[in-house]
């Protein structure tokens, strides 16, 4: 196994230097080995973490500095810590010589990695958990496995997951969510745009942003909104619930094959109201006293009505569900 580390003084003298030492260093080590690493960067680098098996805490502090220590894991062949340009590139090879080369987190590396808060983050891994503490700049996760956990982060937050649940806390800025398989649980504010699209999981969101966008497949919905300018809804099954208050202008549109949708809006909601049931599917109004259509022939029923001058947009449909509507 080796271990390589870069960096790129900013003297003639400590290049001079640095060229004696060979700049690059490699060295042997075992398994297991730890490590404790320093990098000088500037005040707001990009830091690409990349590894296979185990967990990585990123946390901030008041240093032009990169760092990063703990124990590399088991099947660690190589060991990267460097400098290219602005980038700290901290990547951890392992050997593949099995079929299961990707290991399990037990068998990986425990890393903790201290950056600026201004720090610009891309972390990817393969069976590893994640945890991301005060970062103000952009932050890119992708894991295959493994769960993610964020916390005081912005401005600008993607996070890409296969199996593991999500926890983000105190988000601020602009979000971007997908998973395969997991549960999603956010706290958010801010007015960024924010979106999530998950296909088994349940999905449970606090935020202040007023342009909401939710895709689901499977799983519960929870949205706990404030003024909202846009929100879309697209659900297959699972029960979806949404709070708000919905502004002049503003438009919500929802849709579903099975499952519910209750959506709740302020007592002086200004809207005009457009609800579909296509084949099976029950509306049940609380807003206002008008009725559900429903033909002679055929399950379909239909709701149409305009609250307080319409100054708003609701279309909700579903196939073969139920909607709710009602107000707070």
């Amino acid at each position: 196994m080796k271990i390589r580390q870069s960096n790129s003084p900013s003297s003639v003298v400590a290049h001079a230097l640095a060229a004696i030492m060979l700049f690059v260093v490699s060295l042997g080590v075992s398994a297991g080995e730890k490590v404790d690493k320093t990098i000088d960067t500037s005040s707001s680098p990009k830091v690409d973490i990349e590894h296979v098996n185990g967990r990585t805490e990123v946390k901030v502090w008041d240093k032009s500095q990169v760092r990063v220590f703990g124990e590399l894991g088991e099947r660690t062949e190589e060991f990267i810590f460097e400098k290219r340009g602005d980038v700290v590139v901290i990547h951890v090879e392992v050997k593949r010589k099995s079929k299961q080369w990707y290991g399990n987190d037990k068998d990986g590396d425990d890393l903790t990695v201290y950056v600026p808060k201004d720090s610009d983050l891309h972390y990817t891994a393969v069976n590893a958990d994640i945890m991301v503490n005060g970062i103000q700049n952009a932050v890119d996760i992708e894991v295959v496995n493994g769960d993610v956990t964020l916390q005081d982060v912005g401005s600008r937050v993607e996070v890409e997951s296969v199996n593991g649940d999500i926890e983000l806390r105190n988000i601020i800025g602009e979000l971007d969510v997908e998973t395969v398989n997991g549960d999603i649980d956010v706290q958010h504010s801010g007015a960024s745009d924010i979106s999530f699209t998950s296909v088994n999981g349940d999905l449970q969101v606090d935020t202040t942003s007023p342009d909401v966008a939710v895709e689901t497949v499977n799983g519960r919905i929870d949205l706990t909104l404030a003024e909202v300018d846009a929100l879309s809804i697209d659900t297959v099954n699972g029960k979806t619930t949404a709070r708000m208050s919905l502004n002049a202008n503003g438009q919500v549109k929802a849709n579903s094959v099975g499952g519910s949708i209750s959506l709740t809006f302020q007592s002086d909601v200004s809207a005009q109201f457009d609800i579909e049931a296509h084949a099976g599917g029950s509306i049940k109004n609380r807003i206002s006293n008008d009725k559900v259509n429903k033909p002679k022939y055929g399950p379909s029923s239909s709701l149409r009505f305009i609250k307080d001058g319409g100054a708003a947009n609701v279309d909700v449909s579903t196939v073969n569900g139920r909607i709710e509507l009602d107000q707070k």
